[in-house]
Order: structure tokens, then sequence, then C-alpha cells
């Protein structure tokens, strides 16, 4: 669309006035530039509406119109804007305060709107009242960012959300994909232990769901379990591997931006660990129970953790394993004789042993919480150790 002014189309041809509602003002918009009106047209109906001076830039912050000359912001900005990451209120590089608004809808994008001014809820309900028609006219104009999206396979874009380098095309590469960049879907990662490496990748590639592939694991994003579990199922499938447990899946929170995936994606690759330690086919965050408390702290402070309320014994790995099969089958002599093919009296001793260091009771209601959460930190730092190491072999279950 061209940024030269033109005539207010139509019999009110100065535009909408400072009494303008928002929904009256888009309707009023959206006639003119199907009309013929530009740019600039917009703009200068904005500055009546708002007592605002606006600027619409470009993906790279650049200005496409403004009612005032001014400047732009930095790409870095703008580039959050569209994303969702950052504004709404920036400053100009000419020094000023302005109100930033991303103005896109799909694969369609206009840029960032701008308002000059400290920020005010009616002041961007007018200017969001524009939206309509810059779209519009970016369409009519033959804007190519809907071609964005070629740029990058569905790997491309699982890779740039797992790395948190969300740029604009990547969103509109994402939207493309179905994925919506203002109500981002889960992180999500399924891993592969099975001997069927071939039918793993081939059954990946028959999906149709965006994801990105390394050896034994595939990273994705989904809305819901349901969604998890569908794919889980249908990899089993595909692959033809007798066991259930040789496709395992996890997956992060829900963020709230873009930016956010990165950090959902690393709680699914924890989680994934923690699955695999545990012996469990699926496990998500909402799922997951205390180990959300878990999952956002440093190797220090789990370690810290897991030598205060396990020091005495963790050393000692017939000791973890009594304890771990103790609060599981929830201090049944029996249960636990079974498991750990001990004789009833070797559990009893081993059990009193474990009191004695930790100088508690394990079932205990405190304690049993405790100790459940210094277990689990430590199935964390295994299952880091392992990623690190690239080890694809199960964790011993009495670290």
């Amino acid at each position: 669309m061209a940024t030269t002014a033109g005539a207010w189309p139509g019999p009110a041809r100065e535009g909408p006035g400072p009494d303008a509602e928002p929904a009256v003002l888009e309707r009023e918009l959206t006639e003119a530039v199907l009309a013929g009106a530009e740019y600039s047209d917009v703009l200068r109906a904005l500055l009546r509406a708002t007592g605002r001076h606006v600027r619409l830039l470009s993906a790279e912050g650049v200005p496409l119109a403004a009612t005032d000359g001014g400047a732009g912001v930095p790409a870095a900005v703008a580039d959050g804007v569209l994303a969702g990451v950052a504004g709404p209120v920036v400053d100009t590089l000419d020094g000023l305060r302005a109100t930033a608004l991303p103005v896109r809808a799909g694969t369609t994008v206009a840029g960032v709107l701008l308002t000059v001014g400290a920020d005010d809820p009616r002041v961007r309900a007018l200017a969001r009242a524009a939206f309509t028609a810059l779209l519009i006219g970016t369409v009519r104009a033959g804007d190519d960012s809907a071609g964005v999206s070629a740029q990058h396979t569905p790997a491309d874009v699982v890779a740039a959300l797992r790395s948190g380098a969300v740029s604009r095309s990547v969103c509109v590469a994402a939207a493309g994909l179905g994925i919506d960049p203002q109500r981002p879907p889960a992180g999500a990662v399924l891993h592969y232990s099975g001997s069927r490496l071939r039918a793993w990748s081939t059954a990946l590639a028959w999906l149709e769901h965006p994801l990105q592939q390394e050896g034994r694991t595939a990273w994705t994003v989904v809305p819901d379990e349901a969604v998890l579990t569908r794919l889980q199922s249908r990899l089993r499938l595909m692959t033809g591997d007798e066991s259930a447990d040789h496709v395992v899946a996890a997956s992060g929170s829900r963020p709230d931006s873009p930016g956010g995936l990165a950090r959902s994606f690393a709680e699914a690759e924890r989680l994934l660990g923690l699955a695999r330690a545990q012996h469990v086919p699926l496990l998500t965050f909402e799922s997951c129970g205390v180990v959300q408390v878990l999952l956002p702290l440093p190797r220090a402070r789990l370690e810290a953790y897991a030598e205060t309320h396990l020091g005495p014994i963790r050393q000692r790995p017939e000791l973890m394993a009594t304890l771990r099969a103790w609060l599981a089958e929830r201090g049944s002599r029996q249960s636990v004789s079974e498991l750990l093919h001990l004789h009833r009296n070797s559990v009893g001793y081993r059990v009193g042993q474990i009191k004695n260091l930790l100088g508690t009771d394990p079932l205990l209601p405190a304690a049993s919480a405790e100790l459940h959460l210094a277990l689990t930190a430590l199935d964390l730092l295994a299952a880091d150790d392992r990623q690190m190491r690239g080890d694809d072999e199960p964790v011993p279950a009495g670290r």
C-alpha cells in the first residue's frame, strides 16, 4: 500500500472525530480502505480520534507511515512486539514513549502500530479498531508477509520455539502450521528406546504433525494431554514394537507467550527423564503433582535438598532401594519383601536402619512428603546427568 496522502473517501471526508467509538471507527476505517484510502489516511483518522500521533512500522521497526514524521523502534523491539514478548510500552528511536501493538492476523502481518504518548486503554481500543483496515491494505498491496512461512520447515519452527529465538517470521510460519503464537501450546518430547530406529523415523515422518527429530528423540507442541497421548499411541502402532514402554512422552506447562515455550520444552525434557527413570510411559506438567515445584530449580538446589533429607543413606544403595519400596508400598513388609526378593526380617532390619539414620519414621505424613520429594530430586538429577552424557540406558532405581 502506498504511503502518500490521499483524500478521505466517502461522505464523511474529514473522517472520525475525537468522540468516535471503537466499533464505529473500525467500520468507517474499513469502508474507507475498501474505497481506496491509504495507510496515511487511516493514521490521520486515528490522530483525530485519539488525539495522539500515530506511526505504522514495518516488521523491522522502520516507519511505513506516520502523522508526525517520527522515527521507529529497534528491529529487536519490533520483532518482540510482533512475537508477543515485548510491549505494549516502548521507547522510539527519537526518544518518545509510545504504545506498540502488533497488527497481524494469521499469516498476514501489517506491522507494528505506535500511538505516541502514555499508555491509555481507550487509545489502545481505538488503535485496535484500525487493525482490519490496515490488514486489508496489506493484502491489497501484495505484501509478502504471508509467504514468510515458506522460509521455515516445521522442524525449523519447532527448533526455534525450543531455543526461544521466536522471530516474526517464525511466528508467521508457526501460524501457518496451526500454532497460535498468541495462545501457545505446550512443549512436548517423545523418546524411543526400541530397536526399530528406521520404523521410528518413518513413523515420525507420517505423523503430519510439526516436529523436530534428533535420533531417538522428537520434539513437538501439543495443546493438551489428549493430543500427546494420541501421538504416542500412533507411534507405538506404527513402529510395531511389542513393548509399550519403548515410546515415552512428556509435556511442559502452557506458556503465556511464544517466548515462554523454551521453558515449557525444558520442563518437558526434565519430565521425560523422570518418566523414564520411574518407568512411567507418559508424564505431563499438569499430572506431575509436587514435581512442578522442583522443575525450575537448578542442580545445586536439588542436590542440597536431597542431601538434607537423604544424606545419611544416600550412599547405601540397599537402603535407598528399600526406602523407595517402603514408601511405594506404604509400609507393607510383605509387599516390600516380594518386590525386593528379601526375607521379611531383612526388610524390617533395613527399615530400622533407615529410621535410625534419618532420625524419623518415613511413613509419618510430613516425613513421607519430604522423602518423596527428595527421591524425585535425585531422579531429576540422574535424568539431567544421563542427558548430558547422551546415555540411553535406564537409570538405576536405587540411586
